[in-house]
């Protein structure tokens, strides 16, 4: 008998996890061309992501988690299922050519004022934990963060979206990495 409510409820579980993209909503955030940017942050179950929107290096604000610090995501990351969190932000090269469990969250962010981007990657094999990085967004612009790994290096890549995304670097925005504590 306990076995076959054990098979029941593995099925129920699993049956959940049924698709391969999740699409979530975000909590309604009020976009305002002239005085926000957006900002789709990237991430998998062991490379959390997260904003400090509006603030600066010296913030002892807690940041917004936007992927893989939750159990959940690693459990959907793990199976290779992608999370996105979209607020209607343009597709990228990068959101259409996701890697296995990678996902991402979208947010409105202010402009004019400096954010603070907190990506790090930590698996058996590998850790990379670059200090944060900030920036300044500018009016109406949309930008992706993620963490750019190959060679056994990595470090922290923001871009400004175009409409004519490649995986070069030539849409980088200029950051500067805070001072690590």
């Amino acid at each position: 008998m306990n076995i076959r409510l054990l098979a029941l409820f593995s099925t129920l579980l699993l049956s959940g996890c049924g698709s391969t993209n999740h699409k979530l909503p975000l909590q309604e955030q009020s976009y305002d061309q002239a005085t926000s940017a957006r900002i789709r942050l990237y991430g998998n179950n062991g490379l959390p992501a997260a904003i400090n929107p509006g603030q600066d290096c010296a913030s002892s604000k807690e940041p917004i988690y936007a992927y893989g610090d939750t159990l959940a995501d690693k459990f959907n990351s793990t199976l290779g299922k992608h999370t996105i969190r979209s607020i209607g932000m343009p597709a990228s090269w990068r959101s259409d050519h996701l890697s296995y469990g990678e996902s991402y969250s979208e947010f409105v962010i202010p402009a004019g004022a400096p954010s603070v981007v907190v990506m790090k990657m930590v698996t058996d094999q590998f850790r990379c934990v670059p200090a944060p990085q900030v920036f300044t967004p500018e009016a109406g612009k949309d930008y992706e963060a993620y963490l750019d790994r190959h060679d056994w290096r990595c470090g922290g890549v923001i871009r400004l979206l175009s409409g004519l995304e490649t995986p070069s670097p030539v849409a980088e925005v200029p950051s500067t990495s805070c001072a690590k504590q």
